[in-house]
């Protein structure tokens, strides 16, 4: 709670900031007398700005200006080319890995909610204030809250009319944190027409640190000479932040037309564009990768060097009972996982050995190894994988595997070190 705290308060300070800066633009003004309109000192508001968003106020200013959405759009438009039309996401993407989207029944829509028990409350976020509303389902409503709490209100209890209403805060607060700081997946529960659900779906794949236009969206649901109604769409998206809405644009760069204000809107996607070239891409391993690969092996495993190569090229080539995932920060293999692929004689079906991964001692942190082992896990799903098992022995791992779904078997596992000439 302390840190939500924290960073519910320093977004209050970005956000005047913000709105001074909209205000003054064409003045350009330094950090000082942006610092001084707020109350703070000069180096209280770097440290403060530095703390939330991980950049300096000056960086972070570039990147809500008119002209950073004008410089990123082509680059953005090149992104969404390669990746929305595989239907695939990098790691880096939180909302595909996190997020699950189910539409309401047709009969649910119809009774607005009839019969629905939905617990709600208030709560704070590192973005404001926040309504949060959840079924058995899933999240229905998430949206941020300035001074305008009971036309939020009214809102969603328009959308879910005839629901039973929970009024709960405390739990609304564990929800917040679990989204906004321990980045927990939910399943969504959405409220819309068929353009509307394909619209958010398309929204769930943008990579963040990546903005797109009205009109790429339309492009992307098959719906080009229907930017308006895209548009409409989008604005009626009512799960604020986890349908991420705030990275649609104009063409121009203007980032007009956010629910729940453009400020909010500016800082989201700054602060996501700050973290763009940190975060971690995660993906599978192509021949193309052998030497930066068989770099990052010979830092742990100098001895076998020669043979690295040779069973690196076999098991990429090998693309039917081998794969080989990555975890790359900029250009630098940080960590990998071998998977290896066999079908169940008792039961007919395709599943997944994971090894244990292998990572960079410098960047073990479990946020990286779990962004690795959520990508590994989501691809051999979509590769017709209906189990996976994981061969662990590094106990500082037991528990990510187990947040991830794998369960400690009972069984015994031999190792027979006689092919070696051990015995």
């Amino acid at each position: 709670m302390r840190e939500m705290e924290v960073l519910h308060t320093n977004y209050q300070l970005i956000e005047k900031a913000i709105k001074y800066i909209d205000a003054h633009f064409k003045e350009q003004p330094s950090i000082d007398v942006i610092a001084s309109s707020i109350g703070m000192s000069k180096y209280h508001f770097i440290r403060v700005f530095k703390e939330y968003v991980g950049v300096t106020p000056k960086q972070f200013l570039h990147s809500v200006t008119l002209n950073y959405a004008k410089e990123h759009i082509k680059e953005s438009k090149s992104i969404l080319d390669s990746t929305l039309d595989m239907g695939l996401s990098s790691v880096s993407r939180l909302h595909e890995l996190f997020v699950n989207l189910i539409g309401v029944t047709p009969k649910e829509w119809r009774e607005k909610g009839r019969d629905v028990i939905i617990t709600y409350g208030f709560g704070i976020t590192p973005f404001g204030e926040a309504l949060i509303a959840y079924t058995d389902k899933g999240i229905c409503y998430l949206g941020f809250i300035d001074q305008n709490k009971e036309a939020i209100f009214t809102r969603f209890k328009e959308l879910w009319e005839n629901a039973n209403l929970v009024h709960d805060d405390l739990k609304a607060q564990t929800y917040l944190e679990n989204i906004f700081i321990n980045n927990k997946k939910y399943n969504l529960l959405v409220k819309g027409t068929n353009l509307q659900i394909n619209v958010w779906k398309a929204l769930l794949n943008l990579p963040n640190g990546v903005i797109a236009t009205y009109q790429d969206i339309a492009n992307y649901v098959e719906k080009p000479n229907a930017v308006r109604a895209v548009a409409s769409a989008i604005g009626q998206n009512h799960i604020g932040y986890l349908i991420p809405c705030h990275r649609v644009i104009a063409k121009s760069g203007a980032m007009s037309g956010y629910r729940w204000g453009i400020e909010r809107k500016k800082i989201l996607i700054a602060y996501e564009s700050t973290y763009k070239e940190s975060r971690t891409d995660c993906r599978m391993a192509t021949l193309e990768d052998i030497p930066t690969v068989c770099q990052f092996l010979h830092t742990m495993f100098p001895q076998h060097e020669k043979k690295q190569a040779k069973a690196l090229s076999e098991m990429i080539q090998n693309a039917s009972t081998h794969s080989l995932f990555l975890a790359i920060q900029e250009t630098k293999v940080v960590g990998m996982l071998p998977v290896l692929y066999r079908v169940s004689i008792p039961s007919g079906e395709k599943i997944a050995m994971f090894e244990e991964m292998v990572m960079d001692e410098a960047y073990k942190n479990h946020s990286i190894e779990k962004e690795l082992l959520q990508y590994a896990i989501t691809s051999c799903t979509k590769m017709g994988c209906q189990e996976a098992t994981l061969l662990a022995k590094e106990a500082s791992f037991y528990t990510l595997y187990e947040e991830l779904g794998f369960e400690k078997s009972q069984r015994e596992l031999f190792t027979c070190k006689a092919l070696r000439g051990e015995f």
